[in-house]
């Protein structure tokens, strides 16, 4: 044993001793950081949703994005379905007309556009008093000006539906502070809302509010409920399961929870430290509080059985509990050591609720670490009443213990190469599958997918083509010039021959409107246009003195998934590159830009993730073991296979990447390596301590590790199992993922890594010396 170990196992155990010896600076610390904690998550930490979470805000598309909406107050976009029988009747007209002016008349929104702006726009601001007027009317709108024909095609998508469109930039709340604030896209709903119910509708006339921006909300207020509901239920599930696996190894029923209350210790410092960071909860971050509180709970579990285990064998409570934090210590450190080394492995991902995700799952972990060896051998002092378990549960204790033994000895470790053998076609069935796993190509596939909501904006895509809206932002020195509008009316002439690009709306059409689809020759005719395009209308502009050397290009487009909206951006971009000389920079956003974004960042930063954990991971273990053949056996037998068979098991239920499933391999080597660790310390110990056999070693380490990582490992599952029932695909894809890794890795701890460990000769001391079956030991 080392200099290094033993100074590391002298110092764990005399801080378990004096833990236990004198709890009460223990406890008063742990109280003090509660309470400050506690107060920190409830002042600070909120519910967040939207796409913008998944852009670094200093990347060229967040900037870009919010650039948009702060010089044009844009980028956001409601659609306000309207169908009618009579669609072209003069009164529906006008009752188009009153919405179209009450959603005008909102502090909010920024630009209306309707049916109505195209009636009036043909019959001098007027609505006929006849149908055939209002199609006569549409017909002179459209006739001469290709521009306003798209419209027409936008506004009107089928027979007896018309769309009005409403764009609005941000919105202002001033309610931080409650963990469910209300959102910019609420305020505005909730007016059109009020605004459709105040406005006279003929009968017939049926109206639906529905866009992005509805359905993120009416998701978003699934969140705090799910939250809620899902975790109640994994709370009760892993208290049950808890019980029921550790009820016989303690003298009374309740000290099964003392390792569940340094847990959930640890889960109230990992909030408190959210709300120092300036994280909030979004649908990602609710993923890390099983991870939290399965893991705190496996160190509490370990801690508390070889406890019991010294005082079974008459030790005195303090030495009991300095003896298990001496032993069981030393593996939780190093598991904890090396799970952090791997979550700190996302933090190279460009998703940033990944690298928050890796944070906050890292102070869990170390602060479970710290409690358990400190705080939890306090209470098991404290509460011991010196009297052993019940007949019963000796007799469980011994079925499992027995059975876990003979597996190792008659299958796993003692057919070592066949165990192996098998274990590598497997794991290469894994490592096939790995590059089969696709994500998803659409934002809308995370969230929710039975919301009315959810369904309305279906019905949209389906309906209008050009129902997603990319913004194209032109900034030169000489933006209002003839010149200038001339490469910007070709630009969008280039575009609109897109057949995914349906219609734009910009100052250059406005003043194309103007002039017959043609651009003024001269600065003086231009003007005279522009002063002309800013009265009310379907191509009403703003006043050109607010932004004179921006022009803002807004193109209606079709519902295009997966790599298509990549196609597509980069014709938007190469023809600007080429048709817009004289501009000096241009952009590019809106949301399907950062959808696709997100998308392509979800998987960017996937494979560096994984060979960094895994690196990271190797050197911690190579460093802490001072063996680099120990550190190659646990990764190699035990996180690496654990992390390609849950590929593998991925690609077989169809189980996508997306930004909670890629930290599958920081969380497979997190979870493996802390089971693996626990075996691999209990081999060392039977094999170095008290002389056993290798494959006599790995049986007693199975057995004897057999009630509390299947315990801890169980407890686990039940909890992220709850999460495959989740509304969120995103958080149910996880929660699938989750209990694969988490199964595998104990799979690979109790089979591929004994296997290993008999076969490769890792121990030398006293490796020969015979000794007692594991059933007498």
């Amino acid at each position: 044993m080392s200099d290094l170990g033993t100074r590391v196992r002298d110092g764990l155990e005399t801080l378990g001793r004096t833990s236990a010896s004198d709890p009460r600076p223990v406890v008063a610390v742990v109280l003090v950081l509660i309470v400050l904690s506690g107060g920190i998550a409830a002042t600070s930490l909120q519910m967040s949703m939207g796409m913008t979470l998944y852009i670094d805000d200093d990347s060229e598309t967040a900037e870009e994005w919010a650039a948009l909406k702060d010089d044009f107050e844009t980028g956001n976009n409601v659609f306000v379905v309207v169908e009618s029988d009579q669609l072209y009747d003069p009164e529906t007209i006008r009752a188009i007309d009153r919405l179209d002016r009450r959603y005008t008349a909102l502090d909010e929104t920024n630009r209306v556009i309707s049916l109505a702006d195209l009636v009036r726009a043909g019959n001098d601001g007027e609505i006929p008093a006849t149908e055939t007027g209002v199609r006569r009317a549409l017909d002179r709108a459209t006739a001469t000006n290709p521009e306003m024909a798209g419209l027409r095609a936008q506004v009107v998508p089928e027979a007896g539906t018309t769309i009005i469109l409403a764009d609005y930039g941000d919105v202002d709340t001033f309610d931080r502070g409650r963990l469910l604030p209300e959102r910019g896209s609420d305020i505005v709903y909730r007016q059109v809302q009020e605004e459709t119910a105040l406005a006279a509708l003929p009968p017939g006339l049926s109206v639906t509010i529905t866009g992005q921006p509805v359905f993120e909300n009416a998701a978003f207020g699934l969140m705090l409920p799910e939250m809620i509901t899902l975790f109640a239920g994994a709370f009760a599930l892993i208290f049950g399961v808890v019980y029921l696996v550790m009820r016989s190894k303690v003298e009374r029923g309740w000290h099964v929870f003392l390792p569940l209350g340094t847990a959930m210790t640890a889960l109230i410092y990992m909030m408190g430290a959210m709300g120092v960071l300036g994280y909030n909860f979004n649908a990602i971050m609710l993923g890390v509080m099983p991870i939290a509180l399965g893991l705190g709970i496996d160190y509490g579990l370990q801690i508390q059985t070889r406890y019991l285990e010294e005082r079974a064998s008459d030790r005195s409570p303090v030495e009991a509990a300095g003896l298990a934090t001496r032993t069981t210590g030393r593996a939780l450190l190093i598991a904890m050591g090396t799970t952090v080394v791997g979550l700190g492995s996302l933090l190279v991902s460009q998703v940033p609720p990944v690298q928050q995700f890796g944070v906050t799952s890292a102070v869990s972990v170390f602060a479970s670490m710290v409690l358990s060896v400190t705080l939890l051998p306090a209470l098991l002092v404290r509460f011991d009443a010196g009297a052993g378990a019940d007949a019963s549960g000796e007799s469980d204790e011994d079925r499992l213990e027995a059975l876990t033994g003979l597996l190792t000895r008659r299958v796993t470790a003692g057919k070592p190469l066949v165990t192996l053998l098998i274990a590598f076609l497997l794991v290469s069935g894994g490592a096939y599958a790995y590059p089969q796993v696709e994500p998803r190509q659409q934002m809308m596939d995370f969230w929710p997918q039975n919301l009315d909501a959810k369904e309305d904006l279906e019905r949209l895509e389906d309906t209008v083509e050009g129902s997603k809206v990319i913004y194209v932002v032109v900034e030169t020195d000489q933006a209002y010039t003839p010149e200038t509008f001339r490469e910007v009316a070709t630009y969008q002439r280039l575009m609109l021959e897109n057949p995914n690009v349906n219609a734009v709306s910009s100052p250059v059409t406005a003043v194309g409107m103007q002039n017959g689809g043609s651009i003024p020759e001269t600065q003086y005719a231009l003007d005279a246009s522009l002063r002309a395009a800013r009265d009310d209308g379907p191509t009403a502009i703003r006043d050109p003195s607010e932004h004179p050397s921006k022009l803002l290009l807004t193109f209606y487009v079709d519902d295009v998934e997966g790599e298509p909206v990549r196609t597509l951006i980069d014709e938007f971009e190469g023809n600007a590159d080429y048709t817009l000389t004289t501009a000096d920079e241009v952009r590019v956003t809106g949301k399907p830009v950062l959808n696709r974004n997100v998308i392509e960042n979800v998987t960017a930063g996937l494979t560096p993730m994984t060979l960094l954990s895994f690196a990271l991971g190797f050197a911690f273990l190579a460093i802490a073991f001072r063996s680099v053949k120990i550190s190659a056996v646990l990764i190699a037998a035990v996180a690496g296979s654990a992390a390609l068979l849950v590929t593998g098991a991925m690609y077989l239920v169809g189980i996508p990447w997306n930004p909670l499933t890629i930290t599958m391999s920081s969380l497979t080597l997190g979870i493996g390596i802390d089971y693996g660790v626990h075996v691999f310390e209990r081999f060392e110990y039977e094999v170095a301590e008290r002389g056993q056999s290798r494959l006599d070693a790995a049986t007693t380490a199975v057995a004897k590790l057999s009630r509390p990582v299947i315990g801890s490992s169980f407890t686990t599952i039940f909890g992220f199992g709850v999460l495959t029932v989740s509304q969120f695909p995103v958080l149910a894809n996880f929660g699938v993922t989750t209990v694969f890794a988490i199964a595998l890795s104990l799979i690979a701890a109790f089979g591929i890594l004994p296997a290993a460990l008999v076969t490769v000769r890792l121990i030398e001391r006293h490796e020969s010396t015979p000794t007692a079956d594991v059933a007498g030991s």
